[in-house]
């Protein structure tokens, strides 16, 4: 199963990953307290975060069509401009709205970053090069919440050694076991209220409100082979929920959706997220779950109608519940309403339309000899001769083609023949059997198109 990681704590963990592993002295490290367990404010909602900041509504360079990522905690988009004027526009812009720039920010040709702070929540801007050849001259800005947490005063390990601490990651080693520092770590988080939220290779991730902890912990061959533990952060756009139990959890922002499968049975998942979800105000809107295709479905909303959608269905090879639950907000769920309503409409009009605009007439003249045995708005049947049923098709045929009909030809034989015959949205399918002992018979059918007898030649 594919593991979502946003750029921007990919790009944290991976600079904490080379300095642990290479022994790098250059950076320089903030003396942390090494078993630090001082009660902090805890960490953010949505509606806090949107207090702090709101990406969705943060002004965008000129030039931007529309960006790749616009939610709570991320906006991300192309821009015709340089690296450096592009972080300058950011860097204004939150200096504008009362956000403090803090030191180590960098700008140069090929990059620049930087990092800011309001009521304790952090903001990274990040400018680059979006590489596309096909958009010479364009960068990519990166603009990611990072929450309210203080990576500094997160419970730990006593034994842990401080080795970095920084706004967005926070670094130590120490000389006990992975095993062993994973438990410990486990143990601490969740004592505090951080709950489990799915693992990822060497890191562990865990939730509080709407902000995800990463905890990274893993050999490191450059510190003798000690272990290496880093701290990282990232605000959520939605506070989705998911039990403590879970196989191969995954988090995706871009989608606010939390997708895991569980060995619990699908009225265990049931009660938790009632019991869950009713603590926040949330409530279903069903008293049982629908079928819809293969999954069971449970819809919930808040008194803000925002609605939170639980998907279920029983996967036979992994023997497990798979389960999806996605956050939609009240603007998005009416979006789609409005756009649900909109195609219905368009479709009701067209129908109306349909109905009440005369339909065209094509003429169909029955060749000497026919009998009419059905004559209707858009079918007629009539025999001819046997022997003679291709002869009058033909003839039917090159009077359609000599108007401008087009013509699909299934099959065309002395016994048997079917073609199509299409102008516009009119369809004409001409169908006959000459069985050789019985008078040929005739079909003609009319889509979107009325039939009309003139006589015989």
């Amino acid at each position: 199963m594919r593991v979502y990681m946003s750029s921007g704590r990919f790009n944290v963990l991976r600079s904490a990953i080379i300095v642990l592993l290479s022994g790098s002295s250059a950076i320089d490290v903030t003396p942390v307290s090494a078993a630090q367990t001082v009660a902090v404010k805890k960490p953010a909602t949505v509606a806090e975060a949107m207090r702090a900041i709101d990406l969705n509504a943060f002004p965008l360079m000129k030039g931007v069509k529309e960006p790749a990522q616009r939610s709570v905690a991320r906006l991300s988009y192309n821009v015709p401009s340089d690296c450096r004027a592009a972080f300058e526009f950011q860097r204004k812009a939150l200096i504008g709205l009362k956000w403090t720039e803090l030191s180590g920010s960098a700008a140069t040709d090929q990059y620049a970053s930087g990092t800011f702070t309001r009521d304790g929540f952090f903001v990274s801007v990040s400018t680059m090069p979006n590489g596309d050849p096909q958009q010479p001259g364009t960068v990519n800005v990166q603009i990611v919440l990072h929450g309210n947490v203080d990576l500094a005063k997160l419970p730990m390990p006593a034994d842990l050694k401080a080795t970095y601490g920084g706004p967005l990651t926070a670094m130590y080693t120490t000389d006990a076991t992975v095993a062993k520092t994973v438990d410990a770590c486990r143990r601490l988080l969740i004592a505090s209220g951080w709950q489990p939220y799915g693992t990822a290779g060497d890191t562990l991730f865990f939730k509080q409100n709407a902000i995800r902890l990463s905890a990274s912990i893993m050999s490191a061959p450059a510190q003798g082979g000690r272990t290496a533990v880093s701290f990282s952060a990232e605000q959520l756009s939605a506070d989705v929920p998911a039990p403590a139990e879970t196989v191969q959890l995954q988090y995706s922002d871009s989608t606010k959706q939390v997708l895991f499968d569980t060995k619990s049975t699908e009225d265990d998942v049931i009660a938790y997220y009632r019991k869950t979800l009713g603590g926040a105000g949330w409530k279903a809107t069903t008293d049982n779950t629908l079928k819809i295709d293969w999954k069971d479905v449970l819809i919930f909303r808040n008194p803000a109608k925002d609605m939170l959608t639980l998907e279920m269905y029983f996967v036979k090879d992994e023997n497990a519940l798979r389960v999806t639950v996605q956050h939609q907000s009240a603007a998005e769920v009416a979006a789609m309403q409005k756009e649900l309503d909109e195609q219905a409409a368009a479709a009701k009009k067209k129908k109306e339309q349909e109905e009440n605009t005369p339909l065209p007439t094509i003429a169909i003249t029955l060749p000497p000899g026919a009998e009419l045995t059905e004559s209707g708005k858009t079918r007629l049947e009539f025999t001819v001769a046997t022997g003679k049923g291709k002869t009058v098709a033909e003839a039917i045929r090159k009077r359609l083609k000599d108007s401008r009909w087009k013509e699909e030809v299934l099959t065309a034989d002395a016994a048997v023949g079917e073609i199509t015959f299409t102008k516009d949205q009119q369809e004409i399918t001409l169908s006959y059997v000459d069985p050789g002992f019985i008078p040929a018979a005739f079909t003609i059918r009319g889509t979107r198109v009325e039939l009309t007898i003139t006589g015989k030649d």
